[in-house]
C-alpha cells in the first residue's frame, strides 16, 4: 500500500509538473537562467521577486545568477544566460567595447525599470543649480567609463575641462555616492533609487539634487550635455527614489532584460506575454516591481530606438501597439548592432592572425580594437547610435 501511494504521488507530481511546462499550446524549457547585477541592486531583488512566482505559475525552475555587468555580459553571449537584467548602457559599453565587454548581437526583451539619474550633492553644498558647476568643483570619479562621459557632458555643458575640476577616485557605486555625505567630494552622479543613496540621505546634513535645466533654461549647456553620450535624451521628474529627489528633474536610463538575437522567437514572445499578463502576480512583491510593466515599455519603443527582440516585436504587434516608425527605428538599430557585432568578429580573427590577445579586458585588445575602427573608418558605436 505505500508503494503505490508513492508511485500514485508521484505520478501526479509529474502530472501536474507536465501540465505546468505545457502552459497552452506552448511547452516552456525546464529552465531559464538569468544573470544580473549584484546582489542589493534593485535589479536583482527584483528579478528573484518575480521568477518565484513564475516558476510557480510555470514550473520552470529559473535560477538567477549575479554578477558585475562585463561578467554577466559575456555570460549571455557565451550561451551560459538566457536573460541578462542590467542597464542600457550596456548596450552601449558593450558595442564600444569597453574594457571587459565585448560587442554582439544583443536584443532587449523586455523593461526592467524607469531609473532616474542626476547629480547628488550634500544638504549645505553651496551647488544649488548645475550652472553653479564651476571651476574648483570636485566630482565624484567611479571606475565606471559611462560616468566619466556622462560627467564630461556636465563639464561640456559648464564650458569646463577636466583639468578645471577635481576629480575624486573612488572604488566602487556605493562609495560615489558615500564620499558626498562624508565631504570627500561635491557632487555624484547616482541613481536616487539605490539602497545606498536611501542610506546618505540620513545623513546629518541631508542630500540634494541638480535638477537637469530644460531647453527654455539653459539649452546650449542641455545640448552640449546629450552629446556627450547617447542615452541621456529622456528627461523627467523623478517619480521614484528617496524623498529628496521626488519631482526633480533626471535623466532617465531605462534597465532592460537583455538576450540574444538567436534566442528562440516562441520563447522571447511567451515570457513577454507571462510578464504582462501576470503583472498582478508579482506587482507588490517588490517595491518597484508595479514599473516592469507593458506602459514601461511602450514608453521605451515609443521615444527611443533600441534593438527589440523579435519576440517582443511579435507581442507588441500582437497588441495593436506596433507602428511604422517603431518599425524604422527597429530596423536601424538592429542593424547597427549587428553591424558592431561583424566588426568585432572580424577584428578578432585578424588579432588571432597576429597573436594579440583578444582579452577585451587587455590594454593590447583595446589598443587593436580603436586602431581597427580608426582604420576602417568607423565610428564608436556610441557616436553612430542615436536612439
Amino acid at each position: 500500500m505505500l508503494r503505490l501511494t508513492i508511485f500514485t504521488g508521484s505520478l501526479l507530481f509529474l502530472l501536474i509538473n507536465s501540465l505546468s511546462l505545457a502552459q497552452g499550446d506552448y511547452r516552456w524549457p525546464r529552465q531559464l537562467i538569468f544573470g544580473s547585477t549584484e546582489v542589493g541592486t534593485a535589479g536583482y531583488a527584483l528579478l528573484v521577486a518575480w521568477t518565484t512566482e513564475f516558476t510557480v505559475a510555470t514550473g520552470v525552475q529559473a535560477r538567477v545568477l549575479p554578477g558585475t555587468t562585463p561578467t554577466i555580459t559575456s555570460w549571455l553571449l557565451e550561451g551560459r544566460v538566457d536573460f541578462v537584467s542590467a542597464p542600457l548602457t550596456v548596450l552601449v559599453e558593450s558595442l564600444d567595447g569597453e574594457p571587459g565587454y565585448r560587442p554582439g548581437p544583443l536584443r532587449v526583451a523586455y523593461p526592467v525599470l524607469l531609473l532616474p539619474w542626476g547629480l547628488m550633492v550634500r544638504g549645505d553644498s553651496p551647488y544649488r543649480r548645475v550652472q553653479d558647476v564651476g571651476p574648483g568643483a570636485r566630482l565624484a570619479w567611479p571606475p565606471f567609463s559611462y560616468f566619466h562621459r556622462i560627467l564630461d557632458g556636465l563639464l561640456a555643458c559648464r564650458g569646463l575641462t577636466r583639468e578645471q575640476v577635481r576629480l575624486v577616485p573612488v572604488a566602487n557605486y556605493s562609495a560615489n555616492s558615500r564620499v558626498i555625505a562624508e565631504g570627500g567630494a561635491d557632487i555624484a552622479f547616482t541613481s536616487p533609487v539605490s539602497d545606498v543613496n536611501v542610506e546618505v540621505e540620513g545623513n546629518p546634513r541631508g542630500i540634494r539634487w541638480l535638477a537637469v535645466p530644460t531647453a527654455q533654461e539653459d539649452r546650449t549647456c542641455l545640448q552640449r550635455w546629450q552629446r556627450a553620450y547617447p542615452l541621456l535624451q529622456l528627461v523627467r521628474p523623478a517619480e521614484i527614489g528617496v524623498q529628496s529627489a521626488r519631482g526633480v528633474r533626471m535623466f532617465v536610463i531605462p534597465s532592460v532584460y537583455y538576450t540574444r538575437a538567436d534566442v528562440s522567437e516562441e520563447l522571447v514572445y511567451h515570457l513577454v506575454k507571462w510578464l504582462d499578463e501576470n503583472h498582478s502576480l508579482y506587482r507588490d512583491k517588490h517595491a518597484l516591481a508595479r514599473f516592469q510593466s507593458m506602459e514601461s515599455l511602450r514608453f521605451i519603443v515609443e521615444n527611443m530606438g533600441v534593438p527589440l527582440h523579435p519576440g517582443t516585436v511579435r507581442y507588441l504587434r500582437e497588441k495593436g501597439l506596433w507602428t511604422q516608425e517603431m518599425a524604422r527605428r527597429q530596423e536601424t538599430a538592429v542593424k547597427l548592432v549587428d553591424q558592431y557585432a561583424t566588426l568585432y568578429e572580424r577584428a578578432t580573427s585578424l588579432a588571432r592572425s597576429r597573436r594579440i590577445s583578444t582579452d577585451p579586458a587587455s590594454e593590447s585588445w583595446q589598443r587593436f580594437w580603436r586602431d581597427f575602427l580608426a582604420q576602417n573608418r568607423v565610428p564608436r558605436f556610441s557616436e553612430a547610435w542615436r536612439p
